[in-house]
């Protein structure tokens, strides 16, 4: 089997559908598989892709998709799906260092399995694990394809594994490659190279990439709609346009008050707290995203959807509440693998500081951020996404509160933080 393209029939529209959305980071994702009725929802491979739907996003699928998992008979799976059966097993229970492991096995031997590499792209970004990702796509045979329908995909895949590592300048070539290649499909290839733009503070480039591109990434279909006007927002800040910024928010806003993803809902609330350390009033806006924090901790699978849950609920001022969630967060489980229970804590320390700012306790804000920052790469997230608590740590050296010396290893000067351009 050359991976899982090779079903016939509605299972294999399905599955391709599936497989072109996670490549272009759009909602045929959930499209392809909604159509089906109830026996084809059954097929083993149909309810592996509907675990994978929620678990890409840091999210516990719907119980009947758990249920569903786990009492699946692997006697009448192919290898492939079994294979893919051990990775969501791995993910339903947190083990994301295991089923990235396990993703990069079946791309040895299935080296044309596209469903492996994009999912283990996802799961490398869900835990940090930058060396990882880019071995897993400077190997992939299909990267030396240009031909191949996923090419363009992959490629901006790669890029964006490439500025995640510092290579910004091959990730701005790879990426400006694979942006030519699918210029209206290829949204993550427009995130890599804002990536590596912003990363060098190019930020009129950054404008000028994000606006000329907008019309091919701002439908609802597109995965990354939201997160790219993130992207956008941090940039009008890092350049002043209050106009764009504010625009931006109203967006980013407007997105989570509806039914949301986990990721959108974590880009608002890191917008709002950069709004914050600026001095912006935005207590209204995390308020608003408080029915979204509740609701997101019921199914939240991921130390990166919990960290952002915790701030969104102290950013609205509800301490105790943000503590009670804490407590849950850190439970002893045996449904919970070390790996999700590790990061969970750090997830959670990380929170914590920003509440003993919130108490006008800046000083111990810091030490605990700087005690638990070798950790946080683990949490998740792109570094971009993680300098929010760089941005916590340069605000309090500006109010004075802090003791310089304790920012000696954080590397505050080689990132580009927009808090401290504003303030």
């Amino acid at each position: 089997m050359s991976g899982v393209r090779a079903y016939e029939g509605r299972i294999g529209a399905a599955v391709r559908g599936f497989v072109d959305g996670l490549l272009r980071f759009d909602r045929a994702i959930v499209h392809s598989l909604s159509g089906l009725d109830a026996e084809e929802s059954a097929q083993p491979i149909i309810v592996i892709l509907q675990a994978y739907q929620s678990l890409l996003g840091g999210m516990r699928p719907q119980a009947q998709v758990c249920a569903a998992v786990r009492r699946m008979d692997t006697g009448g799976l192919t290898e492939l799906e079994s294979a893919h059966l051990d990775v969501v097993r791995e993910l339903l229970h947190g083990a994301y260092d295991s089923a990235g492991e396990t993703l990069l096995q079946i791309s040895k031997q299935f080296p044309a399995d596209e469903l492996a590499v994009a999912a283990g792209h996802q799961v490398d970004f869900l835990q940090g694990d930058n060396e990882t990702r880019l071995h897993r796509l400077s190997s992939s045979p299909m990267l030396l394809d240009r031909a191949a329908p996923g090419y363009p995909y992959l490629l901006a895949m790669l890029a964006f594994a490439y500025s995640e590592n510092q290579e910004h300048g091959k990730a701005y070539e790879a990426g400006t490659l694979a942006l030519s290649l699918a210029p209206h499909d290829n949204p993550w290839a427009v995130h890599a190279c804002a990536h590596s733009l912003f990363e060098t503070r190019d930020y009129q480039d950054v404008s000028r990439l994000l606006s000329s591109t907008q019309g091919n990434w701002s439908s609802d279909d597109c995965l990354l709609r939201t997160h790219l006007s993130w992207h956008f927002a941090l940039n009008a800040m890092a350049t002043h346009d209050e106009a764009a910024l504010a625009r931006l928010t109203g967006d980013l806003t407007a997105v989570v008050r509806q039914e949301c993803s986990a990721m959108q809902f974590c880009d608002l609330v890191s917008l709002l707290w950069r709004l914050r350390l600026t001095g912006r009033e935005v207590a209204a806006d995390f308020d608003s995203t408080l029915d979204t924090a509740i609701r997101l901790q019921g199914v939240s699978n991921s130390a990166f959807v919990d960290m952002h849950i915790l701030l969104a609920v102290i950013g609205g001022g509800r301490y105790d509440l943000a503590r009670q969630m804490a407590r849950e967060m850190c439970a002893e489980s045996a449904d919970v693998a070390p790996h999700l229970r590790s990061v969970r804590r750090t997830a959670v320390d990380v929170a914590e500081s920003f509440l003993h700012y919130c108490q006008s306790d800046p000083v111990q804000a810091v030490r605990q951020l700087l005690s638990v920052y070798p950790a946080l790469i683990a949490v998740g997230g792109s570094e971009i996404q993680r300098d929010l608590v760089l941005e916590l740590l340069i605000t309090c050296d500006l109010d004075r509160t802090a003791d310089p010396s304790l920012f000696g290893t954080a590397g505050l000067d080689a990132r580009p933080l927009v808090t401290r351009r504003i303030a």
